[in-house]
């Protein structure tokens, strides 16, 4: 493998009908270097392309699906949150149980790019449960030792989601009145837009080479603003 995507790539990607995985979807469409898209959805989504393939599957039933996670790269922008996904144990399926299986057949099957959406403050001894298992999540990648590791943490994402979170809304709203006060080490903590993150999962997983590769969210601003 070379230091970036070769032209002419197969990305596959899961997690496409959600707010960073959207945006992701519709850069790997465009992108000139990739030939061709798998999504790996639950339902199948309103797009048609001469790139794209859709797979409907349950996600609880990947490991029975094994032939279908091959590809040059893998992106999982698979993500929930406590609320929505109504328990604890819920969340940790979404969020770990499901990236992680998906991440061990993608080894399996000889994949050499994996890249996961994380969060800012992911740390697998954090006392918040929500930044613990990111932060789990972010170990066991590790372990896997793929030729290429790429993992964003992203400050609270801004969107248009399709379903309405409040809790989400108002920590928006609360993020762009105090955004302009944010200077210094707490810029991390500025809400950042989804279309950025998604852009950087692309254009990173050209440019940052071998090994394992962590960008913090106030790097992923930056490196969008510097692009050319």
């Amino acid at each position: 493998m070379t230091d970036s995507l070769p032209d002419g790539c197969h990305a596959l990607i899961v997690g496409a009908s959600g707010l960073t995985g959207s945006a992701l979807l519709r850069l790997l469409l465009d992108a000139p270097h990739v030939a061709r898209v798998t999504a790996l959805v639950r339902r199948r989504l309103p797009i048609d392309h001469a790139k794209l393939e859709q797979v409907e599957l349950d996600f609880a039933e990947l490991e029975q699906r094994r032939e279908l996670i091959r590809a040059d790269i893998v992106y999982c922008c698979l993500g929930t949150t406590i609320r929505k996904a109504g328990s604890e144990a819920r969340f940790k399926t979404v969020d770990y149980f499901y990236p992680l299986t998906l991440a061990m057949l993608a080894k399996m099957n000889g994949v050499p790019s994996f890249a996961a959406i994380s969060s800012l403050g992911a740390n697998a001894d954090s006392p918040t449960f929500y930044l613990k298992t990111k932060g789990q999540l972010e170990n066991a990648l590790k372990a896997l030792a793929f030729d290429q590791l790429l993992l964003v943490r992203p400050s609270l994402l801004t969107g248009e989601r399709q379903e309405f979170r409040l809790a989400e809304r108002l920590s928006l709203a609360a993020g762009r009145l105090v955004s302009p006060l944010l200077l210094g080490w707490l810029r991390r903590y500025q809400p950042i837009a989804a279309e950025v993150v998604a852009w950087n999962l692309l254009q990173a997983t050209r440019d940052v080479g071998h090994g394992t590769n962590i960008i913090e969210s106030e790097q992923l601003a930056a490196r969008y603003a510097s692009r050319r």
